[in-house]
């Protein structure tokens, strides 16, 4: 009986070995999987990181952009460095600020203020004599010229669609000025003293804006007008004064515009 009872006993024993074998087969299995997801969870996150690195690299790399759009309104400029006389003499240093206001869309008005400034004597003046050196000592000589000019007009200004951050311009302005010659403080240094002028002046030029509302370009207008010489001889003791045509280019390629 005890034999037999064995013997009854090792199918029992077979099976289960089998199914301990089985369990740990599967077991395996699973581990694999799991360590197969994890390694890939773990690539696709190093991937995902990358990936998000360079975006945020790309992004913080855009650099500088033109403004979409600028603003209207009001406008101030800088206007500098020099004028050049074609026809008669005039101050070649020009240092201006003009004040701007739209009137509607395409259409402003400007109202601006120069100072005048040059160093030179009779020859830049372009007169055909100093005419004070009949044994005059301390005349003839170079000396510094200052005056100032004002001017008012119309300015039209163009929008381009595909490029906003561009404004070329045309304008028109009426306006005049005076300068003194050198022996501002003391004497004479040739016999012309001042210069009045009374001038019409077209040009145009371009703004460039960086910003909305701050630009920079350069401007170039042709100067037409009268000027009137204040002359006074060694001797005289009266002023003369005589009217002289005046051609002039102003080049201002130093502008900054601010809009508000």
């Amino acid at each position: 009986m005890a034999q037999i009872s064995l013997l009854s006993l090792i199918p029992c024993i077979f099976g289960a070995a089998l199914m301990t074998l089985s369990s740990g087969a599967d077991a395996a299995d699973a581990t694999t999987v799991g360590t197969d997801q994890e390694a890939t969870a773990r690539s696709s996150g190093k991937l995902s990181s990358s990936s998000s690195s360079s975006s945020s690299s790309s992004s913080s790399k855009k650099g500088f952009k033109f403004p979409d759009f600028v603003y209207g309104g009001n406008a101030v400029s800088t206007q500098m460095p020099l004028q050049v006389g074609l026809v008669g003499y005039m101050p070649r240093v020009r240092l201006g600020v003009q004040i701007e206001r739209q009137l509607h869309k395409a259409h402003w008005v400007h109202l601006g203020v120069a100072a005048l400034l040059d160093r030179g004597d009779w020859s830049t003046f372009r007169m055909d004599a100093c005419g004070l050196d009949g044994g005059v000592t301390g005349t003839c000589n170079a000396g510094t010229v200052a005056g100032f000019d004002l001017w008012m007009g119309y300015t039209h200004k163009w929008y381009l669609k595909k490029h906003p951050y561009i404004v070329p311009y045309a304008r028109m302005s009426f306006g005049g000025g005076m300068w003194r010659y050198p022996g501002l403080r003391g004497d004479r240094e040739q016999t012309r003293i001042s210069t009045w002028n009374l001038s019409a002046r077209g040009g145009g030029g371009v703004r460039l804006f960086l910003l909305r509302d701050l630009a920079v370009g350069l401007d170039m207008n042709l100067h037409l007008g009268l000027a009137v010489h204040k002359d006074r001889a060694l001797a005289a003791t009266e002023s003369q004064h005589r009217a002289a045509p005046l051609l002039g280019l102003e080049i201002l390629p130093l502008v900054v515009e601010y809009r508000f």
